[in-house]
């Protein structure tokens, strides 16, 4: 009756109610249920934290919101036993069975703070959703004055729509440092992001610290140069780096206590030039000196399916298997090419021998030849591009889709787990403002609006296969992407829309009222360091580079509640210009001047040109 009432209340509360839930909450992502109430709970120096003090998982969680509240407020909160709880002026964490294991509940009153959890990652989630509640000051790293600890009265039921939420970092063409993983472990787990794919081998570098075979970091981490952009040039700059079995224990500890999961990638057949410049009998030609590639791109030389490279990777996960406890390893198996398969003589003979039809299930065989020895040795579920199910499905395995939808509807229909990554909607190498004037990113424009409107299920799938899907992720690959605040700047804010789409349901989700909240969220990325984009308050231009001239051009703008103006004659944009209202026609060589404007009168963003060219670049 208790949760009736509840969805109830949601239900009636009046429209310009639940519109300022964005500015008095601001949670993301959108919890399932949330009911205002008046008043706030205030913290203090006299606050006190409960909870069961031989619930160790419980503990730790009540012990690092303590630590962070000390570092912003100078207050050092007392915890308790659950069973020494006064009347009044407490956050009490209560283990409550029934409940899903990430799922919570959350009372916010003026007196207390109660959190309910059947399991430890859902109290955290609690407590993650009580910081959104904190003004975004809790998210510092030094005391903050003057500020108010209060959290908003309400009412919360809460559970994630999708169990895999995830981001992946390609650290293979770009190595990024052991401090920005952390970085960013803490700012998904702050947004409920509970999958963190870490792309350790590529081409262009191999990442991580293997004992048994040295080489793979004293040659494979390192290259003599990069490519500049897309010109074939090298810049003539050394770069590499790899993280140490140490480091990642470290790395795997942190995203531990934020209930991140880290998945291990080990690129499998093809990639693999590093690893064979290391050690070139991994190769189907091995009397040949390789290097590590100094260019993107897919690469010829792939990992020959020999017994010595059969045994270099059990070699290689057995080490890993005491790193990552993760219950899923990446595989690759994606961009493979066939090349020198056909020119092998062993691969040629393995074919016959083993009774297959082409190269194609050549891959199949190598693929499935490794999914045995994790599941049988290490006891993990396998994923894998979605190369893994052409030519034939390979059992058990997790299909990670990224050419669109096709194979992870395929891969549904065969009863086959996916998870959806598809980069038009999904790769956050791709430009988010202007082609023209932007950074050299990939060549797709995925704009803020696009990732959050994006749900994961295609509606032509038949209900009874969505329980093979999932999740989502963002993928970044690091090509263009050098340091971590290019990193940072092309991950978020898309990320963080991520985060709604994979814990919301599509009912759930209301792009109005994310881009509300996101003025509130930009504040804690700030205390938080992060170099995000400001696409968010310019205006965007929409429109076909394909289509010949007059094209049509739609201009939008994330700021909520901001109106666009703009110019054709070349005056600079005010309110007294035109108010855009609908797609404008331009030819070639117009020019559009436009910038938004809020009701005050105030400008909103940069103030932007747009000169109308025919150009052969990106395609929107």
């Amino acid at each position: 009756m208790r949760n009736i009432c509840f969805i109830l209340i949601a239900l009636l509360l009046p429209m310009n109610v639940l519109a300022n839930n964005n500015l008095r909450y601001g949670i993301i992502p959108r919890p399932a249920q949330l009911v205002e109430l008046p008043g706030s709970f205030t913290l203090n120096k006299k606050t006190v934290v409960a909870v069961d003090l031989d619930n160790a998982l419980f503990k730790e969680i009540a012990d690092d919101f303590i630590l962070q509240f000390k570092i912003v407020s100078g207050h050092d909160l007392k915890i308790i036993n659950t069973s020494l709880l006064p009347t009044s002026n407490f956050i009490e964490l209560k283990t409550t069975e029934g409940l899903a294991d990430e799922a919570y509940q959350l009372i916010i009153s003026p007196d207390k703070i109660t959190i309910k959890a059947s399991k430890a990652n859902g109290a955290f989630y609690a407590l993650q959703t009580i910081y959104q509640l904190l003004p975004p000051e809790i998210c510092g790293k030094q005391i903050a004055k003057r500020v108010k600890w209060e959290v908003p009265c309400c009412e919360i039921q809460d559970a994630p729509h999708f169990s895999y939420r995830g981001l992946m970092l390609d650290v293979g063409r770009h190595f990024m440092p052991k401090d920005f993983i952390l970085k960013l472990i803490d700012v998904m787990s702050m947004h409920k992001q509970n999958m963190f794919h870490w792309h350790l081998t590529e081409d262009q570098g191999w990442r991580i610290e293997i004992k048994k075979y040295p080489r793979l970091t004293e040659i494979g981490s390192f290259r003599k140069e990069s490519e500049i952009g897309k010109t074939g040039k090298g810049d003539g700059i050394p770069h590499g780096g790899f993280y140490t079995q140490e480091e990642v224990k470290e790395i795997v500890e942190y995203a531990r206590k934020r209930y991140v999961t880290i998945i291990p990638e080990i690129e499998l057949p093809g990639h693999a030039t590093a690893a064979i410049a290391s050690y070139p009998h991994l190769a189907c030609i091995e009397d040949t000196t390789y290097e590590v590639s100094t260019t993107w791109g897919i690469k010829k030389d792939v990992f020959c399916p020999k017994a010595t490279t059969f045994q270099f990777f059990e070699d290689v996960f057995t080490e890993l298997f005491d790193l990552f406890p993760s219950p899923y390893y990446h595989i690759g198996g994606d961009e493979c090419p066939r090349d020198r398969w056909k020119a092998c003589e062993h691969c040629q003979d393995l074919i016959k021998i083993l009774g297959l039809k082409n190269e194609d299930e050549l891959q199949i065989f190598f693929v499935a030849r490794m999914e045995k020895f994790l599941r049988e040795k290490g006891g993990k579920t396998v994923l894998g591009w979605d190369e893994i199910i052409d030519g034939g499905a390979v059992p058990n395995t997790v299909v990670m889709a990224y050419r669109g939808h096709a194979r992870a509807i395929r891969a549904a229909r065969q009863n086959q787990y996916t998870i959806l990554t598809p980069n038009r909607w999904c790769y956050l190498d791709y430009y988010q403002e202007d082609p023209d004037t932007e950074e050299l990113c990939m060549f797709l424009f995925l704009p803020l609006e696009k990732v959050y409107n994006y749900y994961p299920i295609p509606d032509t799938l038949e209900h009874s296969q969505h329980k093979y899907f999932l999740g989502h992720q963002g993928s970044l690959w690091t090509e263009y992407i050098s340091n971590p605040d290019r990193a940072e700047y092309m991950m978020f804010p898309r990320a963080i829309a991520m985060s709604e789409v994979s814990w919301c349901s599509k009912e759930q989700k209301n792009w109005d009222s994310f881009r509300h909240k996101m003025l509130k969220e930009f504040s804690r990325l700030d205390y938080k360091e992060i170099n995000y984009s400001k696409a968010f308050y310019n205006v965007i231009f929409n429109y076909d580079r394909k289509e010949p001239f007059p094209k049509k051009v739609a201009l939008t703008i994330d700021y909520p509640e901001a109106d666009i103006y703009y110019t054709l004659n070349g005056k600079e944009p005010t309110m007294k210009s035109t108010l855009y209202t609908d797609s404008i026609l331009v030819n070639e060589g117009d020019v559009i001047k436009t910038v938004g404007f809020l009701k005050n009168g105030k400008t909103v963003g940069k103030r932007l040109e747009k000169k109308f060219e025919i150009k052969n670049d990106v395609n929107h």
